[in-house]
């Protein structure tokens, strides 16, 4: 498992190493300047900045210089004019004078390959203070390729350094995944530098990888039929909105439902009849092209059931969603407007159940919970993680990221592309979770469609085009999504960040030029 960390229980982490278990500090700094020269290095530079401030951030950073100076790199090193020095950055300050580096006190006027940025790690605490912003200007400003040490500095502020790479040093942390501040870590590479697993404190938000999905992708067997491989009841399409319920419709059955049903307004049956061919449609009692009953339809027949793709917001829809929450004790998935309902009338009770699944991006968990959607983007984990402790149900919140409430846990999703920024992806994901919701428990049908969905929206943007990517081309990806998953190497998180000892720098740098 990746643990995902803040930099509280970073700290508490270094601590447990130097104190209870007797690493000495200047030990697991090394190991972490080695770590950082080793991406340095493989960027083949002829001249390096190092910007250090006075701290243990800026003593990695001088020692990478000593580092690169051992290489024959032609390095210089720019202290800032604070004050307060610890130890260890004294340490690796006289090591580096008494090597003959170069040491600046105000800007250099020569330009580098690299820039070390040494400013500040990830106990920080913003806002950044006038005196060191003309260092993160000056970096900023620079042409060089910048290489932050742990995160670039000044985050959590908005006035930060905009890495082209960030070396982080035993797990992950918030910083690194959550937005806006993770598109400005750039690549990330998150190294070993012998940590002992036993002193991380926290085991409650995961960040997911090839190793935790590829073993939940359903075999079946040779005899199998398509009663046992997921009949499930999707209901939506209300009038004017009959694409959603169709995106999700053609998502389930290629994630592998081998009988799905959708259920529309007696209005719509017609239209949809006309797109969908291997899904079997249910006219349902309506008003004005909107759903006002589902008792017709016996839900015991089904393993799992979907609702709010294109349904519209109104008094009658309320009811609906109650019947099949009162009268279905298995997997359940509200989605959109069907959350959307939950919010106008105040019914959050409703998703007090185990069974219950949601999956709201940004906006509709804003509305869930009165939570400004700034706030949500910047404490995306805590914020699902906390309303799922609240209320029991399992939650998929969307966004740049996905993150996963489910058994006490976060678990965070790093898939997907800018491609998805678009109407239907949503649906897309509502199909296959609910698909998956027919065959396995609720936490294994989440991890993997959660990724699954991402990984399908890569596929279909590459080969296509960032802009012209279709929410049909991520359907018609599905298929190369599970092979991708099956092929891929055990270790891979996403195409950005590299975790622990497997990395290949050479391979990983060449992927990641224009």
């Amino acid at each position: 498992m990746i643990y995902i960390l803040t930099p509280e229980q970073m700290s508490q982490a270094d601590r447990c190493a130097i104190e209870n278990i007797g690493i000495p500090s200047l030990v697991l700094m090394e190991n972490a300047i080695k770590s950082v020269f080793d991406i340095v290095h493989s960027l083949k530079p002829t001249s390096v900045l190092v910007i250090a401030n006075t701290g243990n951030n800026g003593a990695d950073a001088i020692g990478v210089a000593r580092w690169c100076f051992q290489h024959s790199i032609d390095v210089d090193i720019l202290i800032t004019k604070s004050q307060k020095q610890t130890q260890e950055f004294k340490t690796q300050l006289q090591i580096a004078k008494s090597l003959g580096i170069n040491i600046y006190y105000d800007f250099p006027t020569k330009k580098y390959d690299v820039i070390i940025d040494g400013l500040f790690g990830t106990g920080f605490k913003p806002p950044v203070r006038e005196e060191f912003i003309p260092y993160i200007d000056f970096i900023n400003n620079s042409k060089a390729i910048v290489v932050s040490v742990d995160i670039p500095s000044g985050i959590p502020s908005e006035h930060c350094v905009k890495a082209d790479y960030t070396v982080s040093f035993s797990n992950p942390k918030t910083y690194h995944i959550q937005y806006p501040y993770s598109k400005y870590c750039g690549i990330i590479y998150i190294k070993d530098i012998s940590i002992p697993n036993i002193c991380i404190p926290n085991k409650d938000k995961i960040l997911l990888s090839i190793k935790d999905i590829k073993p939940l992708i359903p075999k079946r067997a040779l005899d199998t039929h398509k009663g046992e491989e997921g009949k499930i009841l999707l209901i939506g399409g209300n009038i004017g909105y009959t694409g959603a319920i169709t995106m999700s419709a053609k998502a389930s059955t290629k994630a592998g439902a081998s009988l799905v049903f959708v259920g529309v307004p007696k209005e719509n049956i017609s239209s949809v009849s006309g797109l969908l061919v291997e899904q079997i449609k249910y006219s349902l009692p309506s008003k004005d092209g909107f759903i006002t009953s589902i008792e017709n339809i016996n839900l015991e027949e089904f393993d799992a059931i979907g609702i709010g793709m294109g349904f519209g917001i109104y008094e009658e829809g309320l009811k609906v969603i109650e019947y099949i929450v009162n009268n279905f004790n298995k997997p359940i998935l509200i989605d959109a407007d069907g959350l959307n309902i939950i919010s106008k009338y105040k019914a959050l009770g409703l998703l007090e159940k185990e069974n219950i699944v949601i999956t709201p991006h940004i906006g509709e968990f804003s509305r869930l919970t009165g939570f400004d959607k700034d706030y949500i983007i910047k404490n995306q984990i805590d914020v699902a993680l906390d309303f799922h402790r609240k209320y029991k149900c399992s939650i998929a919140l969307k966004s740049a990221i996905s993150v996963i409430g489910i058994e006490d846990k976060a678990y965070v999703s790093m898939r997907g592309s800018p491609a998805m920024a678009k109407g239907g992806t949503g649906d897309v994901l509502s199909g296959i979770l609910t698909t998956f919701l027919s065959k396995m428990s609720i936490s294994k049908a989440l991890k993997l469609g959660v990724f699954l969905h991402g990984i399908a929206g890569e596929t279909a943007s590459s080969k296509t085009h960032m802009e012209s990517m279709s929410v049909m081309d991520m359907i018609e990806s599905i298929p190369e999504a599970f092979r991708y998953i099956e092929n891929a190497k055990d270790h891979e998180v996403c195409a950005r960040l590299y975790i622990e000892n497997t990395i290949n720098y050479e391979e990983a740098y060449q992927k990641h030029q224009v």
